[in-house]
């Protein structure tokens, strides 16, 4: 056993992986590791959080936001898309229609309105929870791309499947998200 420890150690030591050194100047290394933290602080990330405020005054979004447009727009329209769930003055025309299978389908012209030139309208509740649908759609894009949440495959395929729904809600009432 001692053999194989003396090997280990003499393997390590080869490597760089021996016992750590501490140096009699420890205050001196401390004080270092903090100025080279703070040096990148006072320029070049001073410099990029300047950038970034003078695009998002400017342009009215930063390089960081085009990076991930649709992290972006998702959460931009969450708390909008929250506050006309939550007061509404108004629904909307029905423009879609489910089969048995889940698949949405949507209506052609001549579907929407009658004979008599009238188009069907959504009631709240169904106006309420295609709203909820399209919140639904637009968090999952926000914690599908947080690297800390953990998603098992199935419950994952499951709120995939109903994210494209609500994507595709989006997409058909897209015109309708007034108030």
């Amino acid at each position: 056993m001692k053999e194989i420890n003396k090997k280990l150690a003499e393997i390590k030591s080869t490597f760089g992986c021996g016992e750590p050194v501490y140096s009699k100047y420890r205050p001196v290394e401390i004080f270092c590791l903090f100025i080279s933290r703070w040096k990148y602080q006072l320029t070049y990330g001073l410099y990029y959080k300047i950038k970034y405020f003078v695009q998002r005054r400017f342009r009215g979004y930063d390089d960081l936001d085009k990076w991930n447009a649709a992290w972006y727009i998702a959460r931009k329209a969450i708390p909008v898309l929250k506050e006309m769930r939550d007061d509404f003055k108004g629904t909307s025309i029905k423009r879609h229609r489910e089969d048995r299978f889940g698949n949405i389908e949507e209506l052609s012209h001549e579907e929407i309105y009658h004979e008599d030139g009238f188009p069907v309208s959504l009631t709240e509740d169904e106006w309420r929870n295609i709203l909820d649908e399209i919140i639904f759609a637009f968090q999952f894009t926000l914690d599908s791309d947080d690297f800390d949440g953990e998603f098992s495959e199935e419950n994952y395929r499951k709120n995939y499947k109903k994210q494209r729904k609500g994507l595709k809600l989006f997409s058909i009432y897209y015109d309708n998200l007034w108030d």
